[in-house]
């Protein structure tokens, strides 16, 4: 007797099954003209189908995505390899667009080994003569498409460079008007109920902008800000700072056409001259606000404002130094030993660090000691001591250069993060034309950088007035020393320490064989300029 099967569908039972393959590009509006035949239209026509030919129903797919640009379509891979397992001997599809836009590509993975039937069409690959006709119409929609993708592109560059709006919305601020003209959104949308003062989409944008601009706010401080007025993102919930970090960065605000290369990152469109373009319309603020708010944020200013004067200081010598080696997690203070992380909060680690606070505390000041009494005057390690020296001492003399330092830093990055998207691909093909013009800016940047920062090198000039004395009088004066200082001094000298686990449990410390220090490093120019 032949095994029957029931549909997952409607349960009717069938002596055979087969999968359907839906498939529509976008979610529309039942009222869209643009509309296609939806999902659930595809599959019930795919279900009647299936009966009339003694189908059951096994496993209906569903993409809505494009079947022509290179994404990822997971049903549609699922479904080639539930064919390819036997799971099911054929498949159903609405028409061959429906299934694939890449030409004979994908066609040519199922035909001559499974059954596959396009409906609209009238094909079936079981037929002989049905093959040609499926390849040839698969050649025609890739060809179709490409002429479509073309088409689309050419009048969404020339509209780009007439200076219209060419995605679907406007950013949060601005409203866009049928012809395409973006124009701030200045309609009262919520009102602070401290002062009564109603702000436009428009004016909290402003705002946004001089807070980071003026008064060093952080994006999280914005954050704090819009939601503690019962501002709703524009998603409906709470603000994300990373959220602030890309409108900071958005060049539409300032007023320039935007492309977006890589996804969620806007960047300034180009016309083939390689000049950008202004958008039509009213800008929400100058080029110079969002270039300051830009370099706020690039230069560390990450730290809430509330946060700033807080004192944060450490109530051990080492903590925040410390790291264990099993799994890299900080090894704060547990009753008398520095202990990984992990053993105290439960967590997982393969081979959980513990030191004891005493040995690993005068293990560590040795080798600082030694390392630093015994250096030579052009040693790196003292170059990047005296930096941080100088930045303690004299702190009102080093911020302007710690801002044109970290400023050089957010330079040099940019740079790295062009050549690597190079490297990617980003800019390959139809984005080609955007490389070279963000090379030169980006090295422009770096120029003028390093030009800000040439003006405060003192020519790598060691200045340790601590290290002058002898280490029997430098011991004594750090036994002396409070908490404080012994921390800042340590510091100086090492950005981490790395510690393994005991051999075996009650063993007497070995900082040789247990500890690996990570000396400090000086920035690039002042050792450049030292050697």
């Amino acid at each position: 007797m032949a095994a029957e099967y029931a549909c997952t569908i409607c349960g009717k039972s069938e002596s055979n099954v087969i999968d359907l393959y839906t498939r529509k590009s976008k979610r529309l509006r039942k009222d869209d003209h643009r509309r296609e035949q939806s999902t659930d239209a595809q599959r019930e026509q795919g279900h009647r189908w299936a009966h009339r030919n003694g189908y059951a129903v096994r496993k209906a797919w569903k993409d809505i995505q494009s079947a022509f640009k290179d994404v990822k379509r997971t049903d549609f891979d699922r479904a080639l390899a539930a064919l390819a397992k036997g799971e099911a001997p054929a498949l159903w599809a609405y028409c061959i667009d429906r299934f694939s836009r890449k030409g004979a590509e994908d066609l040519l993975k199922v035909i001559g080994k499974v059954r596959v039937i396009f409906d609209l069409d009238g094909l079936d690959s079981n037929e002989r003569r049905d093959r040609r006709w499926i390849i040839n119409r698969a050649e025609e929609a890739r060809e179709y498409s490409e002429i479509l993708s073309e088409r689309v592109r050419d009048t969404k560059e020339q509209q780009r460079d007439q200076g219209l709006w060419v995605a679907g919305r406007a950013p949060w601020g601005y409203v866009v008007s049928r012809d395409r003209i973006l124009s701030p959104d200045e309609e009262p949308y919520v009102c602070h109920i401290a002062t009564r003062r109603e702000w436009s989409r428009a004016a909290l944008l402003r705002e946004m902008f001089r807070m980071v601009a003026e008064d060093g706010a952080s994006t999280r401080d914005i954050c704090r800000w819009l939601d503690g007025m019962g501002v709703p993102s524009p998603g409906g919930k709470k603000w994300r700072f990373t959220y602030v970090y890309r409108v900071m960065h958005n060049p539409a605000y300032a007023g320039w056409q935007v492309i977006l290369i890589r996804p969620g990152q806007p960047e300034p469109y180009r016309n083939a001259k390689g000049q950008r373009v202004r958008l039509k319309g009213t800008a929400l603020i100058t080029s110079e606000r969002q270039r300051k708010a830009q370099d706020a944020l690039s230069t560390g200013n990450v730290i809430p404002a509330a946060q700033r004067g807080k004192d944060t200081r450490r109530r051990h010598l080492l903590t925040d130094l410390l790291r264990c080696a099993g799994c890299g997690r900080s090894m704060p203070m547990g009753g008398k030993a520095y202990k990984c992380q992990a053993a105290l909060g439960g967590r997982a680690c393969l081979a959980i660090a513990s030191a004891k606070m005493q040995s690993i505390e005068d293990y560590v000041f040795a080798a600082w000691l030694a390392r630093l009494t015994n250096a030579d005057v052009d040693d790196p390690l003292l170059i990047a001591v005296s930096e941080r020296w100088t930045a303690r001492v004299k702190p009102e003399e080093t911020e302007e250069e710690q801002a044109a330092r970290a400023a050089l830093r957010a330079a040099e990055a940019g740079l790295q993060r062009l050549l690597a998207d190079r490297q990617a691909g980003v800019y390959d093909g139809a984005a080609a034309r955007y490389f070279g013009p963000l090379l030169r800016e980006a090295n422009e940047a770096i120029d003028a950088a390093r030009e800000e920062a040439a003006r405060y090198s003192g020519g790598g000039t060691i200045q340790l007035p601590f290290l002058s004395l002898d280490q029997e009088t430098l011991t004594a004066k750090w036994d002396s020393a409070p908490l404080a200082m012994k921390r800042d001094l340590l510091r100086l000298a090492i950005d981490r320490i790395t510690v393994r686990k005991a051999p075996r449990q009650g063993i007497r410390f070995n900082g040789r064989d247990r500890l690996m220090i990570e000396w400090a490093a000086p920035s690039q120019e002042d050792f450049a300029e030292a050697a």
